[in-house]
């Protein structure tokens, strides 16, 4: 199978070998940001893939709903939550068994049917007792995968069931090679960090580049772009960054939200907390203090309405205004 999305676990993608040889259940078990979640959804793009010799192709519409979540015969574990169980925190009995009774519909659109239980290890033991009878005599046509930080919080007669499929940390290099991936805007020597710090968990790394904010994708990319343009004083970046705002249409909202971490950042480089990051290292005070003087304006500007490509190109010429004569440049 094509499993080259998840890095390092070398051994146990040489033990995953094609589709029709995977047991019914298996058991992925790692700490968060091991890939846990990575290696269930290219299990379950391969288990349904139209092309089963080059699984999973990634292209097929199989592939392809699966990655987006709507795939009829992938469904989430929330399909079958009732309403009175949304608010807790385990995988309750009646949920396992909703998820029971459809195990045994037949597939609507592919030759198989995939269940992912996440976190496997949030079902109190009358729903793993409730599963386990699914799991030892389950129609053919379906494979479970159970996802847990912890699989020792499962029943051994649940993990005996099971092929396990433990995720290790990967490499330091194996870390900063998946970064370059998910970031291609971002320089090895921003990403270096991150891999440095994340403990071998890709997740965790790009938890750490996006940060603790909550704030989407959208905002958290563009944030990292602009600081790392601006810490190597790089004056190209700072023109792709602007670019970049208009071609994925930011609204006024997530660009304000940008300026405000971005200001947040800049303050703490001038404090000299670790939160200012690669700020603190490649400008002076007098940049770091005049860059924060430039987020509130630009906040200020997006609530006057000013569009978000106009307020992005107004920045970017500001920033090379004042970093001219600042230092070197990197072209």
């Amino acid at each position: 199978m094509r499993l080259e999305e998840l890095y390092g676990n070398h051994a146990l993608k040489r033990s995953l070998t094609a589709p029709e040889r995977l047991p019914h259940a298996l058991l992925l078990s790692g700490a968060p940001g091991s890939g846990r979640h990575t290696l269930a959804r290219l299990l379950s793009q391969a288990l349904v893939c139209d092309h089963p010799e080059n699984a999973p192709c990634g292209k097929c519409v199989n592939c392809r709903r699966v990655a987006q979540g709507i795939h009829p015969d992938v469904p989430p574990l929330s399909a079958f939550v009732a309403s009175k169980d949304r608010d807790k925190g385990n995988i309750t009995v009646d949920t396992v068994r909703a998820l029971r009774s459809d195990a045994f519909i037949r597939p609507n659109q592919s030759a198989r049917k995939v269940y992912l239980i996440d976190p496997a290890d949030r079902m109190n033991p009358n729903a793993q007792n409730a599963l386990l009878k699914v799991l030892e005599d389950g129609p053919e046509y379906v494979t479970f995968l159970l996802l847990a930080d912890n699989p020792m919080a499962l029943l051994p007669t649940i993990r005996s069931r099971c092929v396990a499929c433990p995720l290790a940390p990967v490499s330091q290099q194996e870390a900063l090679d998946a970064l370059c991936r998910r970031f291609p805007d971002m320089s090895r020597e921003a990403l270096l960090p991150a891999a440095q710090q994340c403990r071998g968990l890709i997740g965790e790394a790009i938890a750490l580049l996006q940060g603790d904010s909550g704030e989407p994708a959208e905002v958290s990319g563009s944030l990292n772009r602009l600081t790392d343009a601006l810490s190597r004083r790089w004056e190209l970046g700072l023109m792709e960054w602007a670019v970049a705002v208009q071609n994925d249409k930011l609204s006024r909202e997530q660009l304000s939200s940008v300026y405000r971490l971005l200001q947040r950042r800049a303050v703490d480089a001038l404090a000299g907390r670790a939160a200012g990051g690669d700020l603190a290292q490649g400008l002076d005070r007098a940049a770091l203090s005049r860059l924060s003087e430039l987020c509130v304006t630009g906040m200020e500007a997006m609530e006057r309405n000013v569009s978000p490509a106009n307020s992005a190109g107004w920045f970017a010429v500001s920033a090379l205004l004042w970093e001219q004569g600042g230092g070197e440049h990197q072209n």
